[in-house]
């Protein structure tokens, strides 16, 4: 990995393919890193030059003690410096979940900054009377386990995810993945995430470039993407067969296609809009 460092925090960062090739960046959900994107990288870098940085708080990247260090602000700046840290000037962007969140206010901060932008598994903001009872209550469980890391940190969360899981081997995995997490960081993103106050308004105003919004159609956050495309009416809806919250994570392929064939119709000049279930 590189990094380089904005105000005093390092932020680590993978690449793959050519420069000389169109830049695509990708940020990872929460409570992910860069090796999120790891099955998708190889296929995207036959035709672009693939980032995959690590957010701060998470991975490899700095983790300061300051809440006010992780508003969706200053990641979204995060990318900016990254942008200019490598001479880009353009780019595609895709984020998933709270990736996305940071992918939305880059576009609406830096509009003209991006080819194209691609939101899976996000919403423009944690709260809205838009949203439907299943993503309210997705949001009431997200709060729940930011209590427990607040009071036993995230080895604890891992603890309590692990309880419920049958097979050893694969609980262990669970308290090992929450227990490398960061608390400062985890604490961080999850009041950053949950006190943003919306983008709702700009979305229609500010983003221009093409956009491509992926959900699981059995995700129960589905209405946040539902609130994006209305707000957005050009842009691209896949929905995902048989699919939960985490459409890179768990359809790896088909959405790696899904953004392949996106990228190239914006390069081509083809039509970008339209929903369709895949």
């Amino acid at each position: 990995m590189a990094a380089f460092e904005r105000d005093g925090v390092t932020i680590n960062y993978s690449t793959w393919g050519d420069q000389s090739t169109p830049p695509v960046l990708l940020l990872h959900a929460f409570g992910a890193d860069h090796r999120m994107w790891l099955p998708l990288a190889g296929a995207l870098s036959r035709a672009f030059f693939v980032v995959a940085p690590d957010l701060r708080g998470h991975g490899l990247s700095s983790a300061p003690e300051d809440p006010a260090a992780y508003r969706i602000e200053v990641l979204a700046g995060d990318v900016a410096a990254l942008l200019d840290h490598l001479g880009l000037d353009l780019c595609a962007l895709a984020g998933s979940g709270f990736g996305g969140m940071i992918a939305l206010q880059f576009a609406v901060t830096w509009p003209g900054r991006l080819a194209g932008l691609v939101v899976s598994d996000s919403a423009p903001a944690a709260a809205s009377d838009r949203y439907d009872e299943p993503f309210r209550e997705r949001e009431r469980r997200l709060l729940a386990a930011e209590e427990v890391v607040r009071t036993y940190g995230t080895a604890g969360l891992g603890r309590r995810e692990a309880a419920s899981i049958a097979d050893p081997f694969l609980a262990g995995g669970v308290r090992q993945r929450y227990a490398s997490l960061n608390t400062a960081g985890y604490l961080g993103c999850a009041q950053a995430r949950r006190e943003h106050p919306g983008l709702v308004p700009a979305l229609s105003e500010k983003v221009t470039c093409p956009v491509l919004l992926c959900v699981g159609a059995d995700d129960a956050a589905q209405a946040g993407t539902r609130v994006m495309s209305e707000e957005l009416p050009g842009a691209r809806v896949l929905t995902f067969k048989n699919t939960g919250h985490g459409v890179p994570i768990y359809r790896p392929g088909s959405f790696g296609d899904a953004l392949l064939r996106f990228f190239r119709d914006i390069e081509e000049g083809n039509p970008t809009g339209g929903h369709r279930t895949v």
